[in-house]
C-alpha cells in the first residue's frame, strides 16, 4: 500500500515537534530528565502550536525516557490522526514504512550537522521546520536521500 505523502509529513512533524521539546526544554531534577515549561512558555506554545499542545502537556513533569517519548507520540498520532484525518491503520503503516525511516534519518542528520547553530538560542519550532525543509532541498541532502532510498531498496524492495 502506498503511504499518503501528507500522512508521512504530518506524522513526521509530530516526531520533530516532540524532539524540539526535548532539545530545548529538558531539565535535570531528582536524578532524572523532565520537560519543563515556564508559564509563559506554556502559554506561548498553546497559542503558537495548538495542534501540538496536548502532546507537550502530556510529557511535562514526567520522567523522560525513549519509551515515554515513543508512547506519547504514537498515542497522540492515534488519537488525533487515525481514522480522523487518515484512514484506520495509517499510523502504523507510516511508522513501519521505509519512507518514514528515511525521513527520520534525514532529520537526525540535519540535527547533527546544525547542532552548533541550534544550540545558540531557543529557536522556534516553525523556524526549525523552515531551515530543515530548506536543507532537504540542498544537493547534499538530495544525494543523501537518494542514497538512503537505494540502500533500503536493496535491503527491502522498492521505496518511493
Amino acid at each position: 500500500m502506498t503511504i499518503p505523502h501528507n500522512a508521512l509529513n504530518d506524522m513526521a512533524r509530530v516526531f520533530h515537534f516532540e524532539f524540539w521539546l526535548r532539545y530545548y526544554f529538558i531539565k535535570e531534577k531528582d536524578e532524572g530528565l523532565y520537560i519543563e515549561l515556564s508559564a509563559d512558555q506554556a502559554k506561548q506554545m498553546q497559542t503558537q502550536f495548538p495542534d501540538f499542545w496536548e502532546l507537550a502537556d502530556s510529557v511535562q513533569g514526567r520522567p523522560l525516557s525513549p519509551e515515554l517519548s515513543q508512547q506519547s507520540v504514537v498515542e497522540f498520532l492515534q488519537v488525533h490522526l487515525e481514522g480522523k484525518k487518515f484512514p484506520a491503520n495509517t499510523v502504523l503503516q507510516v511508522l513501519d514504512s521505509k519512507e518514514f525511516s528515511v525521513e527520520m534519518y534525514l532529520f537526525n542528520t540535519w540535527l547533527d550537522l546544525h547542532e552548533e547553530q541550534l544550540m545558540q538560542k531557543i529557536f522556534g519550532f516553525d523556524y526549525w521546520m523552515l531551515i530543515y525543509d530548506e536543507w532537504k532541498t540542498t544537493e547534499k541532502a538530495q544525494q543523501l536521500t537518494h542514497s538512503l532510498k537505494l540502500q533500503m531498496q536493496g535491503e527491502h524492495g522498492s521505496v518511493n
